[in-house]
């Protein structure tokens, strides 16, 4: 009897899963000795996100507080993800970002306080060039946010070969780029932003001192030039501080 009570509470949330259109996962709070040591395992804590994931009808995630593990679950770089925002807040460990760019609909990204990333590597666009199709990265993101995300240190560019290829597409609707408190990253990677530049309108630093000495002192230097020679709307809106 147990059995089935249990089996009708599981197919009760998983039918009101299905309707969500926003699912906020908060990994904050207080946990007694018994829950802290069952799930103590990255592994699980990804296995519990995982099973959280509803129907393809979501359209808003929040993931926030999440410190048990260095990856994000794999539902961020499936492209059988529909999810037309993503927050990504206060992840203590997580060191890279997954293939994100995969997510066909994916319109808004937010990464805030993602406290050990130094690195955004070539895997955060998901292209994967195996055939003669055109690959499209982030093929719907129009704003994406950094904030406070101290030691950030590099964004790996794209290749020479990728910029100029004809079979792949970056950023194609990116209207607006912010980079906010990221105080460590000197270099925006220039051939990915030419890349994007067709779309891109504004580019937003705050806080992140390094940038503002490459891009924003001089609107004639070479670095400035080397990101919008191919875009003259695109704005630079910049503080130090």
């Amino acid at each position: 009897m147990e059995e089935l009570v249990e089996d009708a509470r599981q197919e009760q949330l998983k039918t009101l899963l299905q309707k969500l259109k926003t699912l906020r996962i908060s990994f904050e709070g207080t946990m007694n000795e018994m829950e802290q040591s069952s799930l103590s395992s990255s592994s699980m804590w990804m296995e519990v996100v995982e099973a959280l994931v509803p129907h393809y009808k979501l359209e808003k995630l929040k993931i926030r507080g999440y410190n048990k593990g260095s990856r994000l679950p794999h539902l961020m770089s499936s492209p059988l993800n529909f999810i037309k925002e993503i927050h990504l807040i206060h992840l203590s460990e997580v060191s890279s970002l997954p293939a994100i760019g995969k997510l066909p609909l994916l319109e808004r990204l937010y990464i805030w306080f993602v406290e050990q990333l130094k690195l955004v590597g070539s895997e955060f666009l998901g292209i994967e060039s195996s055939s003669d199709d055109v690959v499209v990265a982030f093929p719907k993101l129009n704003k994406l946010t950094f904030y406070y995300c101290k030691k950030w240190e590099e964004w790996e560019d794209i290749t020479e070969e990728e910029e100029e290829s004809a079979a792949i597409s970056i950023m194609p609707c990116l209207t607006r780029l912010s980079i906010d408190s990221c105080s460590s990253l000197k270099k925006l990677p220039h051939r990915l932003l030419r890349k994007a530049s067709s779309s891109l309108r504004s580019l937003n630093i705050r806080g992140s001192s390094e940038l503002v000495k490459t891009y924003g002192e001089d609107k004639e230097g070479s670095a400035w030039r080397s990101i919008s020679q191919h875009n003259p709307q695109l704005v630079l809106r910049h503080q130090p501080v």
